[in-house]
């Protein structure tokens, strides 16, 4: 019984030990997807949501309102090209439809980007 204890103790550790790993953001572990805003909103805590069109995947930046960063309306119907961070976690071990923006640009100028 003690065996059984100890080892549903150790598989939840290495558990939250997975799922609790900071997300590398850096370019060299960032995906670039392309679109057309079809929406901004505000998501969580002071989240930017942005939906592109023809993407069922939603993308946002950590608390981007709360930085100033955009108004809802500034890239509604433009085109962008958007970084976000890969990762993996055992909370959603098949992947998640929400991304962590890590770039975003609009005609090549940078407008927010986490990489150093």
């Amino acid at each position: 019984m003690k065996k059984i204890i100890y080892m549903l103790s150790f598989i939840f550790l290495v558990f939250l030990f997975f799922a609790f790993q900071p997300i590398d953001t850096s370019l060299e572990n960032s995906v670039k997807v392309e679109g057309v805003v079809k929406n901004i909103t505000e998501a969580g805590t002071k989240d930017i949501l942005f939906e592109l069109e023809n993407d069922k995947t939603t993308y946002y930046i950590n608390r981007g309102f709360e930085k100033g960063l955009v108004s809802p309306n500034a890239f509604i119907g433009k085109q962008v090209s958007l970084y976000y961070a890969k990762n993996w976690t055992p909370l959603a071990p098949f992947g998640t439809t929400s991304k962590h923006i890590t770039q975003l640009q609009v005609n090549d100028k940078i407008v927010y980007s986490e990489f150093k």
